[in-house]
């Protein structure tokens, strides 16, 4: 990792400082031979010597004053004629860690409600004579397709909270979960990977969670993994295709927690996005 400004300002003054130090003590030192020297040592020699001595000694208090001076304006000045420059967002592996961010009020207050489950449109009413009002039930909640999952090798002792939640399930060619940067509903068949991008709360470190991607109703990718995050925040899973070009159909994302479903959202891959009509 890079040292920061105020690392390096404070070991360059610490380095003058030591210098400076080294100076005076030889510049004392030097003086002290001259003084031994005495009558008997040669007029030149001794001149000499004293010379020595004193350019030691300014030497010395001239590191201590540049010391000074960077340790109080160094840091202050660097930052003017070397302004930071922005680290641009690395994309994590599928193991990483999600990254933590807050939330905001409006993502806790839909963290707090159950994720509800997908319903059917009630369907139209029969014929008269009889009139027949039929409405469809609830469709069920999205299994874990079990046979497809393989189990982390951790010894998993943790179960999944029944507080936990998921929301603001999104899809992204960003990894940046703390925008909405290159969210949409439709992409085209690029190889590249997309990333479901979710708001969390109430996991527990060394629980067990599922990332379920769907193509056209069919599962083709089961990613089961032990949560090293926090307990809210931002996460995400990712997918790319086993890196070839997309196919082209309607996907859907679903997020377990255990066994247990938390949410779902559905995006569709183009061959070219189509342009909307006038």
């Amino acid at each position: 990792m890079p040292a920061s400004t105020d690392t390096l300002v404070a070991l360059a003054a610490a380095l003058l400082c030591g210098g400076g130090i080294i100076a005076l003590l030889a510049g004392g030192l030097t003086l002290a031979s001259s003084r031994r020297q005495g009558r008997q040592a040669y007029f030149r020699l001794r001149r000499q010597t004293l010379l020595r001595g004193w350019r030691e000694l300014f030497w010395g208090v001239l590191l201590l004053g540049a010391a000074g001076l960077l340790w109080s304006f160094g840091g202050a000045v660097l930052r003017l004629v070397l302004p930071p420059t922005a680290t641009p967002a690395v994309s994590a592996p599928a193991t990483a860690t999600p990254p933590v961010t807050s939330v905001s009020a409006a993502t806790a207050a839909l963290l707090t409600a159950p994720p509800a489950a997908a319903t059917a449109t009630p369907t139209a009413s029969a014929p008269p004579a009889p009139i027949l009002s039929v409405t469809a039930g609830p469709s069920p909640t999205p299994a874990l397709p079990a046979a497809l999952v393989t189990r982390p090798a951790e010894d998993l002792t943790v179960t999944p909270p029944a507080e936990a939640r998921v929301a603001g399930l999104r899809l992204s060619r960003f990894n940046d979960c703390a925008s909405e940067r290159g969210v949409n509903t439709t992409f085209t068949t690029s190889a590249k990977p997309l990333y479901a991008l979710f708001y969390y709360d109430g996991w527990l470190p060394n629980v067990e969670w599922s990332s379920v991607w769907l193509h056209d109703g069919v599962p083709v990718r089961v990613e089961t993994r032990v949560w090293d995050g926090s307990t809210g925040g931002c996460g995400f899973a990712d997918y790319d295709a086993g890196g070839q070009p997309w196919p082209e159909g309607v996907y859907e994302v679903r997020i377990f927690i255990g066994d247990r479903w938390l949410g779902s959202t559905t995006f569709t891959i183009y061959d070219q996005t189509p342009t909307p009509a006038p």
